[in-house]
């Protein structure tokens, strides 16, 4: 599926654009995640490096700003409410078994609050998220 055929699936359809953002979620690696925390890396930019190709294209950025606009409850929901990445992550058992640390769970809670903190600049006013 292409990008802007994806994203016109995303602002037509809420349940595909909140499975979207799960499955983004899911896909985090135990490595990665021990990998950044161990080198007290901004996981923000980890997190959305994954989509810098595409999201900075200049025919493709308003699209997408538009459809995270649209669903922006969904992922806020997601972004202010570390529980719930906690349980989606907690579906990997080798991120479950982690996440029962006391730095595992502080660093996702600062992983949480800095993608939610990028994200929002980037998709009301366009900033920069790797900057």
């Amino acid at each position: 599926m292409s990008t802007v055929d994806t994203l016109k699936k995303i602002i037509s359809d809420e349940k595909f654009a909140r499975k979207l953002i799960e499955t983004a979620i899911k896909q985090i690696k135990a490595k990665d995640f021990i990998d950044a925390m161990n080198k007290k890396l901004d996981p923000s930019k980890l997190i959305l490096n994954h989509f810098h190709s595409i999201i900075e294209q200049p025919q493709i950025k308003p699209l997408v700003q538009l459809a995270l606009r649209i669903y922006w409850k969904d992922i806020e929901s997601y972004l202010t409410d570390a529980n719930k990445v906690y349980n989606l992550l907690c579906e990997n058992p080798e991120l479950r078994e982690l996440l029962k640390r006391d730095d595992a769970k502080r660093y996702l809670n600062y992983a949480v609050a800095t993608t939610y903190k990028r994200l929002y600049e980037w998709v009301w006013f366009g900033k920069n998220p790797y900057a």
